[in-house]
């Protein structure tokens, strides 16, 4: 059986990868996955653990005194999973991880090569980039084309919307207009409605209170995006 790896990744910050990446531990705590941290910048290895236990989270760095990605250590780590009883594990890339994952690419292993290195190690990855709005949107669209244009067609790049970043209904649909013309098939998550339920649950991801003492409009919000989630993992 093959080890399944997915890169939560995007060279824009502020996109809510790790928003994200808190939603797929709450929907795996039961299942035999494991998590690895290599946002260097935020470190969000604290919010996992507490969702599924300090066992099944790995916080390393893939970035070298130079602020460039760790060839040789970018590598092994395919080869630590690889070895791993884990069969599936989900990787929070930083800002500066994601933006040097497209140079890895560019300039170091070409996405075809990689892919047959992962195949005869018995490694699939797939990389879901997060389109994010606002302020973000040109730059996250932007890294969405240039690694589905360095990787696409060997690895699978899966366009995931947060759509809990864009601030506005004509805000949603000026985006899906734009990504409808440029032929981007998202997933969608993240919505949640603007209120109080909306903080309650930005308050429990950072660490604050329990999912027992949310408001009913709360629990709604939490399992509506639980729900999304589930649409878009393996």
């Amino acid at each position: 059986m093959k080890k399944q790896v997915v890169f939560i990744a995007q060279s824009k910050g502020g996109t809510g990868k790790s928003f994200i990446t808190w939603f797929v531990a709450r929907n795996k705590r039961e299942e035999h996955t494991a998590f690895i941290d290599l946002d260097k910048s935020t470190r969000t290895s604290a919010r996992l653990k507490k969702i599924v236990g300090e066992k099944r989270v790995l916080e390393l760095s893939i970035i070298d005194e130079n602020h460039k990605l760790d060839r040789e250590m970018f590598l092994n780590l395919f080869e630590s999973i690889a070895r791993a009883k884990t069969h599936e594990w989900y990787v929070d890339l930083g800002a500066p991880e994601s933006d040097e994952l497209k140079s890895f690419f560019q300039n170091e292993v070409p996405a075809e090569e990689l892919k047959e290195i992962l195949e005869e190690i018995g490694v699939a990855l797939t990389i879901w980039v997060i389109v994010a709005g606002e302020d973000a949107f040109n730059a996250s669209v932007q890294y969405y084309h240039d690694l589905n244009q360095l990787a696409g067609d060997f690895i699978a790049i899966v366009p995931v919307k947060n759509e809990g970043t864009f601030q506005s209904a004509q805000s949603q649909e000026a985006g899906d207009k734009i990504l409808e013309e440029l032929g981007i098939p998202v997933k969608r998550v993240g919505k949640m409605p603007i209120g109080n339920s909306s903080r309650e649950i930005m308050s429990l991801i950072a660490g604050q209170g329990t999912e027992e003492n949310l408001s009913l409009a709360g629990k709604r919000s939490l399992r509506k995006v639980s729900d999304e989630i589930k649409d878009v993992l393996l």
